[in-house]
């Protein structure tokens, strides 16, 4: 069986993926200007995983 994604789909998962590219950013600019070191490592982390979903992403759908 043939699965075909639609413009619309497509449109979705480039929405998706440069969400995740977004957030990260945000992410790293928000550890950059903590004050707190615990938060700035717990920020650091989650942007690392925001870049790997990303990076998956456009590795799975490129």
């Amino acid at each position: 069986m043939n699965h075909f994604l639609s413009h619309t789909e497509i449109a979705n998962l480039r929405h998706i993926i440069e969400e995740h590219e977004r957030i990260a950013n945000q992410l790293e600019s928000l550890a950059q200007t903590s004050e707190k070191q615990e938060i700035s490592n717990k920020l650091h982390k989650d942007a690392e995983v925001a870049k790997l979903l990303h990076q998956q992403l456009l590795t799975t759908f490129n």
